[in-house]
């Protein structure tokens, strides 16, 4: 609960687009990060993520992916926030309900963000890799499933509902070049430092 609960790249990303685009669009990426969280925490189970650990390269790879793609979010903000309200994704009605922008596309985009979660491959390729013994019972692996899913899930709806509310949109409203701007330079550090190892 607290890997999950504690701010990163996830958070920035479920807040972000719910404030920015819309509640819909929030919605999307906080179900796409609950699926990262299945495929994260059923790969441990099944004892792929040691096989990823064990394989430099496939590592490496995994990172420079998450890394660069966090780069490419911080650059979308920084330039929304420089470019001023009035070509943010928010004012535009067509980012907002544009029937060519299936949801499934921002499910995409929520799954890609926890799978390339530096946060996310730290706890799972290390803590509970370590945590899960080889002679523990199988139902204790379904529990761990279970349990962070429903955990990921919840906590990332929940985050995308309130970001969405009519109050926070306000305050967006009148802070949105700043707050364009500090997720941003956050999503910019986060992509970097995955970067650079």
């Amino acid at each position: 609960m607290l890997a999950v609960l504690s701010p990163g790249p996830n958070f920035l990303a479920v807040t972000g687009t719910a404030m920015t685009v819309s509640r819909r669009a929030g919605l999307g990426l906080a179900l796409g990060v609950g699926c990262g969280t299945l495929c994260w925490s059923s790969m441990t189970m099944l004892g792929l993520t040691a096989v990823l650990a064990a394989s430099a390269d496939t590592a490496l790879l995994l990172r420079w992916a998450g890394g660069a793609y966090l780069m490419f979010l911080g650059y979308k903000s920084l330039r929304a926030a420089f470019r001023g309200p009035k070509h943010t994704v928010a004012t535009d009605p067509r980012l907002i309900a544009d029937p060519d922008r299936p949801f499934w596309r921002y499910i995409r985009r929520g799954l890609i963000v926890q799978a390339g979660n530096p946060k996310a491959a730290l706890f799972w390729l290390s803590v509970m890799s370590i945590v899960l013994r080889p002679d523990a019972p199988a139902w204790v692996a379904v529990a761990i499933v279970a349990g962070t899913t429903t955990i990921s899930f919840s906590w990332h709806l929940t985050l995308a509902w309130f970001f969405s509310t009519p109050a926070v949109m306000r305050v967006y409203r009148r802070a949105q070049r700043t707050i364009e701007g500090v997720l941003g330079a956050a999503f910019l550090i986060l992509g970097g430092k995955l970067l650079a190892g």
